[in-house]
């Protein structure tokens, strides 16, 4: 047995490292003591899906004391942990979803066995404050949350010291996971500090969560939120390797195109600024925009906006870099041995709460309106690809709590919301439109001027046309703003609280309705996974969710799943509308785009 110290703000925390079979029998002692543990593992990578992925420590602790067990060594040790973690009654860890993949990976625990007696303090810490740290808040990491809430130096020291075991190693950070030797007494210093930290932390952070949270059951609800998003990743999206592939191909050929062309200009490499700087200012070019630091920007605005060849050249091999790259090589790289490509769905991310994707599909950055990215995922074998979203969701939930009359008309009785935004203001539909969703977005007149390509006058014109038909949403916004200026932030009709900083009042409509739209979605994920539809579920998105259905079931399950969709909100029915395309995704999207 090792045993390892460390001292935080005075108060020692006890390591306990199983070195052999011979200290199994004191470690399992130590968990018949407890009901409830802090728990987290060290593994290979994030990769859980993957066949050379590993398990090679679990961890379980309290505030004081903590055990290290080395699962790599064999199987005494892996089943040492399964007890465990069978036998305790309730799990405390950090992004615990990860380690419900890995158990379930390389111990083969179903994380349905485990999902429900896991607290996850990352959860928890959003419920407190959601904030990022460069929105100067806590943030939502282990490090960072350690930092804000217990102790910056032992954030330093333990949390940050992975970084300065991989210089130590001579590699990356990223690297380090499957090198590091189970023996280095800084890496095992780190790995027990884990359960520890997420121990003291749910300590602190339980007593945060607001009472209006706890009292609208939201602890609960982001928990079982979290397990179904987490079954969704573990079901993965079948990839279309060969498409994939082509598409890696016909970028590869189209960069290096407009890269011979740009070469032709002296730029020898199109994403070296430098080269970039110095061959435009040797053709006349004059760049006034500069960067934070104060360094000449040759972004791709700045490139847009030169009229020659070259700058149109380098737009467009650094664009067929960045798709090869962002999407078909993420995917091909990382998909499993059956070819299926596991997203990690993030379900409660931003300020607001929105849910995000990231990982190897990062869904939300895909081109809007195009099936170029999307052919690249298949429904099963057998299956057709089918998505089902919400229509005009944060523009109804406005409605439904500004109660607006001239807004909850329009969709009571099937108006066009953007036709009359745009007739008060004597412009085209989709200038309207867009000065619509802009309020709902916190966009300004500057945001309409630049989007929807009008000058100053026409976009203050429009915005104030939106003001004079809606007033109560000017009503209602100004009293969140007021309630944010008073308390900080606002709570949503869930109980969320959503802080606003100070001076930004205006922004407590949009975090509003963001997070409240959010909800709707979170709420629609439950009732499909309630109700069995899980399996066929693929992706959330915003307010989209994507199904892969077996294609003769597909209408009748689709209106299904569509009707446990909707949601009627403060009188007002948000609609789920489904459309059901063949097997890719893409030909969702092509279908949609044929009948407007």
């Amino acid at each position: 047995m090792l045993n390892l110290a460390y001292r935080l703000k005075g108060q020692s925390i006890s390591i306990r490292v199983v070195e052999t079979e011979r200290d199994l029998p004191e470690f399992e002692e130590f968990i018949s003591r407890h009901r409830i543990l802090g728990f987290d593992t060290e593994t290979t990578g994030l990769d859980w899906w993957a066949q050379d992925f590993r398990c090679r420590l679990a961890q379980f602790g309290t505030g004081s004391e903590a055990w290290v067990i080395p699962v790599e060594k064999g199987p005494a040790f892996a089943e040492a942990v399964r007890r465990a973690l069978l036998r305790l009654e309730w799990l405390i860890a950090h992004n615990g979803t990860f380690d419900l993949h890995v158990v379930e990976a390389t111990l083969g625990i179903p994380m349905e066995e485990l999902a429900p007696k896991m607290w996850d303090t990352r959860l928890l810490a959003h419920l407190v404050d959601g904030r990022a740290v460069k929105e100067k808040g806590p943030g939502l990491k282990l490090e960072e949350l350690t930092k804000f809430y217990i102790c910056e130096k032992t954030a330093d020291e333990v949390k940050g010291s992975m970084r300065e075991i991989a210089k130590r190693y001579k590699t990356t950070k990223e690297k380090i996971w499957k090198l590091v030797d189970l023996s280095d007494t800084d890496f095992l210093l780190y790995a027990g500090m884990d359960p520890a930290l997420a121990y003291r932390l749910f300590q602190i952070l339980y007593r945060l969560v607001p009472a209006r949270s706890k009292s609208q059951g939201l602890i609960g609800w982001e928990h079982r939120l979290a397990h179904v998003t987490a079954k969704m990743e573990r079901t993965g999206y079948l990839l279309d390797v060969e498409y994939a592939e082509a598409r890696c191909a016909e970028l590869s050929a189209e960069q290096q195109r407009w890269e011979i062309v740009a070469k032709s200009f002296g730029v020898e490499n199109v994403n070296s600024n430098q080269q970039l700087i110095d061959v435009f200012t040797d053709l006349g070019v004059k760049l006034t925009k500069r960067t934070a630091k104060g360094n000449l920007s040759i972004d791709d605005d700045v490139l847009s906006a030169i009229g020659h060849d070259l700058a149109h050249a380098v737009v467009r091999a650094k664009k067929a870099g960045k798709w090869r790259k962002t999407w078909f090589e993420r995917a091909l790289n990382g998909r499993d041995s059956n070819d299926r490509v596991h997203g990690s769905i993030n379900s409660l991310l931003a300020r607001t709460s929105r849910m995000s994707i990231s990982g190897s599909i990062p869904a939300q950055t895909f081109p809007s309106g195009d099936g170029y990215v999307r052919h690249m995922f298949l429904a099963d074998e057998g299956h057709v690809s089918c998505s089902i979203d919400f229509g005009n969701m944060e523009l109804r939930y406005l409605a439904a709590f500004s109660r607006d009359p001239t807004m909850l008309n329009a969709f009571l009785n099937g108006l066009d919301l953007h036709q009359i935004t745009a007739d008060a203001a004597d412009v085209a539909r989709k200038i309207g439109k867009m000065a619509n969703f802009l309020t709902v977005y916190g966009g300004g007149w500057a945001a309409l001027m630049e989007q929807a390509h009008i000058d100053e006058e026409t976009a203050r014109k429009v915005l104030d046309a939106f003001a004079r038909t809606y007033p109560g949403v000017g009503a209602f916004g100004k009293r969140l703003a007021d309630e944010a200026r008073k308390t900080g932030f606002v709570y949503t009709a869930t109980g969320r609280r959503l802080p606003v900083d100070p001076g930004k009042w205006f922004r407590a409509l949009n975090y509003y309705v963001q997070g409240g739209s959010r909800d709707v979605t979170a709420r629609a994920l439950l009732r499909l996974d309630k109700a069995g539809f899980t399996p066929f579920m693929r992706l959330p998105i915003h307010d989209e969710i994507v199904f892969s259905f077996p294609e003769k079931e597909a209408p009748e399950m689709a209106r299904e799943a569509a009707r446990l969709m909707e949601f009627t909100v403060n009188g007002l029915l948000i609609p789920a509308d489904a459309e059901i395309g063949k097997r890719s995704w893409g030909s969702v999207l092509e279908l949609e785009e044929s009948k407007h």
